[in-house]
């Protein structure tokens, strides 16, 4: 342990190290301005070598481990530089390819996943199978080396960007829900293919709703076996919401360190300021506590687990603290123009409290984390 320990020290300050050397782009509020910066600055990071880390080096990735991955979003965070924008891709949706992926698969899709010359989103929830993803209904009917797709997704994060998607499709309707799913990759210039954004209360237009019009999808994209696709779901879930906590916490940290800064050059030093520091310090405090635990399973070399569920939770709690209370802190001009309440910039902090209050929705709702934790940690029945 103390020789790992010693290489990711090493590894920190390479990755410090030239971090500094390099152009940190600003990142523009403007939904369109701010992608096309962002997929820019995935190409400079892959091409640094710091992404795909932990995965194989067959896929494109280092085969490094997940700690050494952890190292350079924590950097990265540090140096108050942006994460990439195919996160779908890189957290969530790739490592399901690398672990269940075809050979072509791997060799075809990775390579420009990494590099963000494609860009993924996750076609999963539908208007009416969000928490209860197991209800879906789009369908995929076989016919020759095709799938024919027909139905709806929402809620698609950057479906309008993207080149492909990991889509989830019931592919025997008399198969027992969670049996009879299917995990496809669909190229989204697919003819049928039909991406509209929603606008959110942030006033971004990333989510979107996804229609799919027999949308004819070859055999040879089907991620593992047919109707074998929901444990294929549930580890890309689990993979979120490892990668999601990890990353959250340093981000979460860092916002509160700058949330100060502010405050202490404005002199907001009276007892609401402290309190409510104190109170988004504690969260931090914890999920930081919990998150120790995670690194130590993945240093360990677990997998996706039900302790995932347990970290989703605490970062819930601790993301809509922290920007609740800063959000509380600006007061009843927290959304007029050029006003700095207690010296704080309300247009970043009104965003991220708005923003917040989703964490407790995606990537599963904390609802069902509860039902996973009740049943697959403690044992309990099902209700």
């Amino acid at each position: 342990m103390t020789a790992v320990l010693d290489d990711l020290d090493t590894y920190r300050e390479e990755v410090r190290s030239r971090l500094a050397e390099m152009d940190v782009p600003d990142v523009p509020l403007e939904l369109d301005a701010r992608f096309a910066v962002l997929r820019r600055w995935q190409q400079v990071l892959f091409d640094a070598g710091w992404l795909g880390i932990a995965w194989s080096r067959e896929a494109g990735g280092q085969g490094l481990t997940p700690m050494h991955q952890l190292v350079v979003v924590e950097e990265l965070v540090r140096a108050r530089a942006p994460q990439p924008i195919g996160l779908i891709g890189l957290d969530v949706v790739g490592p399901s390819i690398d672990l269940y992926g075809t050979a072509w698969q791997r060799r075809e899709l990775l390579p420009r996943l990494l590099s963000g010359q494609d860009i993924w989103c996750q076609g999963f929830s539908e208007p009416d199978a969000g928490s209860d993803l197991a209800s879906l209904q789009t369908r995929a009917v076989r016919a020759g080396d095709e799938f024919v797709v027909s139905g709806q997704k929402v809620w698609t994060s950057w479906a309008h960007e993207a080149q492909w998607c990991a889509l989830l499709v019931r592919t025997d309707p008399e198969a027992a829900k969670h049996a009879g799913i299917s995990y496809l990759l669909v190229d989204m210039a697919s003819p049928g293919v039909t991406a509209r954004p929603i606008e959110q209360m942030t006033g971004d237009r990333e989510f979107c709703e996804v229609f799919f019009d027999e949308v004819r999808v070859p055999r040879r994209n089907l991620l593992g076996e047919e109707n074998a696709g929901w444990s294929i779901a549930m580890h890309t879930l689990g993979t979120e919401r490892a990668a999601a906590t990890l990353r959250r916490r340093v981000e979460c940290e860092v916002a509160l360190e700058d949330a100060v800064a502010e405050l202490r050059r404005h002199g907001a030093d009276d007892d609401r300021t402290r309190a409510a520091i104190g109170r988004a310090h504690i969260a931090l405090r914890v999920l930081g506590a919990r998150t120790r635990r995670t690194v130590a399973r993945l240093a360990a070399g677990a997998g996706a687990s039900p302790e995932d569920s347990v970290d989703k939770l605490v970062l819930n709690d601790a993301e809509q603290t922290l920007f609740a209370q800063l959000a509380d802190l600006l007061g009843p001009l927290r959304a007029t123009p050029g006003v700095r309440p207690r010296g704080l910039r309300s247009e970043r902090w009104v965003h991220d409290h708005l923003f917040s209050r989703a964490a407790s929705i995606y990537g599963g709702s904390a609802q069902i984390q509860r039902n996973i934790i009740a049943e697959r940690l403690l044992g309990l029945p099902r209700g």
